[in-house]
């Protein structure tokens, strides 16, 4: 008979202190119409319960108890570039996320909003992959930031390498986004962007920054800036 592991309804972001100053995910599990165990995991999101669902069913089809695989799942420190703090300023958390395609982007910012309720959310946006850099996402990308509270958009690199008519614009996203009511900016180098934010940032701030490359090392030049190091 076909084993089936369903997470349950019930998936929320809860406070409990932890090395990266968010709140974990708990969420209840059921097999076969009953209770299989309720799990944590410091990785916020839905998208991210649903990674850890898949590996309690694997460990459960290998015979692991609920009990191990909880235990084991509440000490997982998370893993680099997926929502990673690279510190804290001030008061102003800046987070590390490989996010790049419009999916990855909304799902990465649903989940922050969430584990930091009420705290300003910015995103820092680097188009940089040779998708990201065409405008077959265009469209898409205006939908996916509706989590957060600002919006930064650094122009592209190496578009001169793309045929014109197939270049994503970073100025008419901006603009898309600022016709659905949000507040966004575009800015045409990381130096700008850090310029703005040297102004702009405040306490209490998440900077969220989605890249799936260095984008100019802008994580640790942000915390140096904000520490007044630079």
């Amino acid at each position: 008979m076909q084993r089936k592991i369903i997470p349950s309804k019930n998936c929320s972001n809860f406070k409990v202190p932890d090395s990266q100053g968010f709140n974990r995910t708990r969420f209840s599990v059921r097999k076969q119409g009953r209770s299989f165990g309720r799990f944590e995991n410091v990785l916020p999101g839905r998208h991210n319960a649903l990674n850890a669902l898949a590996v309690i069913a694997v460990l459960d089809r290998l015979g692991v108890p609920p009990e191990v695989m909880a235990g084991g799942l509440r000490e997982f420190a998370g893993v680099k570039r997926r929502q990673e703090v690279r510190g804290t300023v001030n008061g102003i958390t800046v987070i590390d996320d490989f996010a790049h395609h419009p999916t990855a982007v909304q799902e990465t910012l649903a989940a922050l909003k969430a584990a930091y309720a009420g705290r300003r959310l910015v995103a820092v946006f680097e188009p940089r992959t040779n998708s990201s850099r065409r405008k077959v996402f265009q469209d898409r990308y205006a939908a996916a930031f509706g989590d957060a509270d600002l919006v930064l958009v650094r122009e592209p690199e190496g578009l001169a390498k793309i045929p014109e008519e197939e270049r994503f614009s970073a100025a008419q996203l901006v603009a898309e986004l600022q016709n659905r009511g949000g507040d966004a900016y575009y800015f045409p180098d990381t130096r700008k962007i850090l310029a703005y934010l040297q102004e702009e940032a405040a306490s209490g701030d998440v900077i969220a920054v989605l890249s799936n490359g260095g984008f100019d090392n802008i994580h640790q030049r942000l915390l140096a800036q904000l520490a007044g190091m630079a």
